[in-house]
């Protein structure tokens, strides 16, 4: 049995719960090319951020901002400037934005993922198939 750090498991339930506004950010991620960068959601950066998304190989994190949270505010910059520490840039939007232009989220998402190609993933672990003959990938 592990024992789940607070953060931990405080981002595994609001991966229960999302926001609608999060739930059409999920969908935007989860389209090509996007996905190719493995977004994941509600990240846990110990010790003390939830990242709404995450894409570790582009080190972007992305931020669905409620109604009573302001662009600019100081909490925000104190913020991006600990993710900016450590590599990662982060794209914001307004949850009325995420709702009412969804095409225009995603064009944008897209101009900010760097060039090229995502780095490969790491090889997945071999399993043998249902029917118990060879193997293949998990």
């Amino acid at each position: 049995m592990t024992v789940e750090k607070p953060l931990q498991s405080r981002a595994k339930a609001m991966r229960r719960a999302l926001t609608p506004a999060e739930a059409v950010l999920w969908t935007i991620l989860r389209n090509e090319p996007l996905s190719h960068w493995h977004f994941r959601r509600q990240v846990a950066f110990p010790p003390r951020y939830i990242a709404d998304f995450c894409s570790h190989a582009a080190k972007t994190v992305v931020e669905a901002d409620g109604e009573g949270h302001v662009l600019g505010h100081a909490a925000d910059a104190v913020r991006d400037a600990w993710f900016a520490g450590r590599g990662y840039r982060v794209v914001r939007f307004e949850n009325g934005h995420l709702l009412a232009e969804r095409e225009a989220v995603f064009r944008e998402l897209c101009a900010q993922m760097p060039k090229g190609e995502p780095p490969p993933r790491r090889a997945s672990r071999e399993s043998p198939s249902p029917q118990g003959g060879g193997s293949g990938p998990l």
